[in-house]
């Protein structure tokens, strides 16, 4: 069966000397990326605060722990995945700081054999918001940042290189022209600038970034997937957890 989740297979080191460094090397950031999953950018940002490191460590803790998840059937097709801690469902995963214009994925949900997973375009990074499109029979919806940190997999894609302002731009658009719109699973991607009438959870992210020039699809196919986000070279990962450092999806 396939594994929920990816979980280091090598020992947890003692991080806290390299984090008391006032600057950091490429072989301190490579080390960290795989004791933690968090990028350099995700660590530069954490070690801004105070506490910042003292939150890398607690990362580090969570990232190596085994876990067990929970299955639940959202309709007679489609199973999404949670973790459990002390048998209860959990909001196990500590975020890197997000900013608007950010991708989440998730594959802790399937339908049938086919890991399709999941995404959401963050479009009010202060106030922890999303825009997701979710089910058949609904439409794309805001929703709270912190039902992300139940998944036994999780990932933050941001546009390499990428200037904020230009993404707040895209995430400003998708709020106002990419909510309300009816869920279809196999929606197409729209290379005009006309509303779409349907649409999935990462056709709608891929036609916001479209919108502003950037084709985000990382095969170029007929069809947008979460694991087509994953692909794509225009991103650089800011934090992984459950995936396999090495792989995109």
């Amino acid at each position: 069966m396939y594994k929920a989740n990816y979980t280091p297979e090598g020992p947890q080191v003692d991080i806290s000397s390299i984090l008391k460094k006032e600057s950091l090397s490429s072989t301190d950031y490579s080390l960290l990326f795989k004791q933690t999953g968090l990028s350099g950018t995700a660590i530069d940002e954490f070690r801004l605060s105070s506490d910042g490191n003292a939150k890398i460590l607690s990362i580090q803790n969570n990232y190596f722990k085994r876990n067990k998840i929970f299955r639940e059937q959202l309709n007679p097709f489609t199973v999404q995945e949670s973790i459990l801690v002390n048998g209860s469902i959990s909001r196990f995963i500590q975020m890197a700081p997000i900013k608007n214009g950010d991708i989440l994925l998730t594959k802790s949900c399937y339908t049938l054999y086919w890991r399709h997973g999941h995404c959401g375009i963050v479009i009010d990074a202060q106030k922890g918001i999303t825009l997701e499109s979710l089910t058949p029979g609904s439409h794309s919806i805001t929703q709270d940042i912190t039902k992300w940190q139940y998944f036994p997999t999780f990932k933050i894609l941001r546009l390499k290189n990428g200037d904020q302002k230009k993404l707040d731009e895209i995430a400003s658009f998708a709020a106002k022209n990419l909510a309300g719109i009816k869920y279809g699973i196999c929606s197409p991607k729209r290379y005009d600038d006309s509303k779409p009438k349907v649409e999935n959870c990462s056709q709608m992210i891929w036609q916001a970034y479209y919108h502003y020039g950037y084709d985000i699809d990382g095969n170029k196919g007929l069809l947008v997937t979460p694991s087509d986000l994953a692909k794509s070279d225009l991103f650089e990962v800011v934090q992984t957890f459950g995936f396999p450092p090495e792989k995109p999806w």
